[in-house]
């Protein structure tokens, strides 16, 4: 016990236990496989208490499973409905920017690309997931977060660490799983109405009813921003011309659920997303098209049928049938041998239909977690790609133990994929209750990403080649933390290492590829994050400090900083909620030779939240309240020296929610 508070108290002593437990691992030549097996083996002599689970307090996304969230060894974050409400009309990558270890980058505002990294892995090296359904697209390997409208969330979980063997390729970094509107029972509509600043409006409304036999729910939002100019001025030279007006952005979505329940013991349910976007972007090639916007047109769509049932009093079994589409369309374009400008439609579309029958089975002393899980991934172009399908198979098999101050969960997954070797994962993590309040963690996983259509087939351009000798990326993420919770709030301590093995690097214009294989990169950090609640006040920060180094040079990787963060600061006062937020970054480099940076920045938001009743709340919102001038992103190109990517200056917000 002296050693740990030694740890807490001194960080460093997390680097020396990490080494520790690996080394031990690798001596005893203990495997996962084994580890699991032993598990099986002794778990029946195991005399441990039985713990029951509070519904507020179950997460499903580490394991497949419900859990309580206290119990799980990984590092975790679940971000409730009333904490999405709160972010009033800031979009997804913003809300997902405050929670410890992520950092987003951002093409431009509203609506424009923007890609997410967790503890310093690539955009590629997260899953994100709808009600269960994959969204990464297989074309660029990472979702478009930009147009999913926190109107139609729910919930969010949030696993950082290796995951892959719960959930297969493109889990290095962890594991985003976002819950739509679900039914409830009764009949309750509600209306969202919000504009502000660069003539932004959103509106959202929907209904969510039922009964004790069946529940529903649809949801519809629109918003639309005439936005400002992607470009950063004064960013190029003074001679070169091009065309800072306004990027607007327009989105429509709708959501839909429906839950029959066919018996006592069985039920089936249907979820439905579809999110449609129009976007204008200035073009990056300045006098050759000195008044020209690029334009382009995107649709996101899931749609999932679930068949979930209780064969015997402890064996649950799912069925899930699933599709997910990722489209995108460039409906204005330059012609790049001939610097004139062009219109037409260059498609950028993903499919991908997913089959998942998952068992869970409770045995005298923990869970057995059995999964079959098929994907089938097809991209529809008009650009000329090497391959332009594949289908990955896999068995899981995961074995959880909660109970009393002891919690295991393992994993073990097979993976055979039709275009790259089999790979093998695993996951083992153990967390221990050392009082009532505090907690005790290690966890030890393997990972892997296999590259998307982009990085190895895509042959159109030749600044942009494919590589096809593109190996997968194979990591072996070790982390150890220390918890702390009661009523008033939590701490948490993690110290984190991942080692990744054939790291794919892209940078625009390398030749003879713009991608390639790195022998391996290494990202040590720590994270800690916590909140408290104290008189009226509450506080709530993260703070996370990382070494994401290229192995082969020594160099740091491009885009991620070595130290990110939040703070969070409410004051309640009866009906009324005064906020101040602020995030930061420290600076990054842009290139894999360290050449140029992107600054550092810290943005401060101000909000008031206020309720009149039960049923009407508003929310008043004052982002970047310093008018702080940065940039997340910049870019180089053959013609000029590069240009930075333009963020939003301050910008007040008013949001109406009134529940019927």
């Amino acid at each position: 016990m002296s050693f740990i508070v030694h740890a807490f108290i001194h960080p460093q002593m997390y680097f020396y236990l990490l080494y520790i437990m690996r080394g031990c691992m690798n001596f005893l030549g203990i495997t996962l496989i084994k580890i699991i097996f032993y598990l099986f083996i002794f778990a029946p002599f195991i005399v441990l208490a039985k713990t029951e689970i509070e519904i507020d307090d179950i997460f499903v996304t580490a394991t497949r499973s419900v859990i309580a969230k206290e119990n799980i060894a990984a590092d975790v974050t679940t971000l409730n409905a009333e904490e999405i409400l709160q972010a009033g009309m800031s979009t997804l990558p913003e809300l997902l920017q405050r929670q410890p270890g992520i950092e987003i980058s951002n093409n431009g505002g509203p609506g424009k690309v923007s890609t997410i990294g967790i503890r310093g892995t690539s955009s590629t090296h997260t899953i994100i997931l709808i009600d269960g359904v994959r969204m990464n697209a297989a074309t660029s390997g990472f979702t478009a977060l930009e147009h999913i409208p926190l109107s139609q969330i729910e919930k969010i979980e949030i696993v950082r660490g290796a995951a892959s063997s719960i959930y297969g390729q493109d889990a290095i970094g962890g594991v985003i799983q976002i819950f739509t509107k679900k039914g409830a029972e009764g009949f309750n509509p509600y209306l969202s109405i919000g504009f502000g600043r660069y003539q932004t409006s959103n509106i959202a409304t929907g209904v969510r009813g039922g009964d004790q036999d069946t529940t529903y729910a649809i949801n519809f939002s629109s918003s639309n921003t005439k936005g400002f100019s992607a470009f950063f001025p004064n960013s190029r030279s003074a001679a070169d011309e091009y065309n800072l007006d306004k990027d607007g952005y327009q989105n429509q979505s709708v959501s839909s659920s429906i839950k029959y329940k066919l018996s006592n013991d069985y039920e089936v349910d249907f979820n439905y997303l579809l999110s449609e976007g129009k976007n204008k972007f200035d073009n990056s090639f300045g006098n050759y098209f000195p008044t020209i916007d690029f334009r382009n047109e995107t649709k996101n769509q899931i749609l999932s049928l679930n068949l979930n049932g209780q064969i015997t009093k402890e064996w649950g079994s799912s069925i899930k049938v699933a599709r997910g589409v990722d489209q995108y369309t460039d409906k204005q374009l330059y012609d790049w041998t001939a610097y004139t400008y062009i219109q037409t439609d260059n498609l950028y579309k993903t499919t991908q239909n997913q089959i998942t029958w998952n068992n869970s089975i409770n045995l005298p002393i923990g869970n057995l977690i059995l999964l079959y899980d098929r994907l089938e991934q097809k991209i529809k172009t008009t650009e000329v790609y090497q391959k332009t399908q594949r289908t990955n198979d896999a068995l899981m098999v995961g074995y959880n133990i909660s109970e009393g101050n002891n919690h295991i969960q393992t994993s073990l997954r097979q993976d055979w994929n039709s275009n790259y070797e089999d790979a093998m994962t695993g996951n083992i993590g153990y967390a221990y209750n050392l009082t009532s309040n505090w907690i005790f963690a290690a966890s030890l996983g393997t990972a892997f990403v296999s590259p998307s259509f982009n990085y190895a087939y895509a042959s159109a351009d030749p600044d942009a080649l494919g590589n096809p000798d593109l190996k997968p990326e194979k990591s072996r993420n070790t982390e150890i933390s220390v918890r702390y919770n009661d009523s008033s709030g939590s701490l948490s301590l993690t110290a984190f290492q991942n080692q990744i093995k054939d790291f794919i690097i892209y940078e625009y214009g390398m030749t003879p590829q713009s991608t390639e294989n790195l022998n391996e990169a290494s990202i040590t950090g720590l994270t800690i994050s916590g909140d408290r609640f104290f008189n009226h006040f509450q506080i709530k920060g993260n703070l996370t400090t990382q070494t994401p180094k290229n192995d082969d040079t020594d160099k740091y990787l491009p885009y991620r900083a070595t130290l990110i963060g939040s703070i969070n600061l409410n004051y309640y006062m009866n009906d009324w909620i005064f906020g101040v937020e602020n995030t930061g970054t420290k600076s990054r480099f842009a290139d894999k030779a360290n050449t140029r940076k992107v600054d550092g920045y810290i943005l401060t938001n101000l909000f008031i939240d206020y309720r009149f009743s039960e049923a009407l709340k508003i929310n008043l919102r004052m982002n970047n309240a310093l008018n702080k001038d940065y940039a997340t992103n910049i870019e180089g190109n053959p013609k000029t020296t590069g240009f930075r990517y333009q963020t939003a200056g301050r910008n007040i917000f008013v949001n109406l929610n009134y529940d019927f």
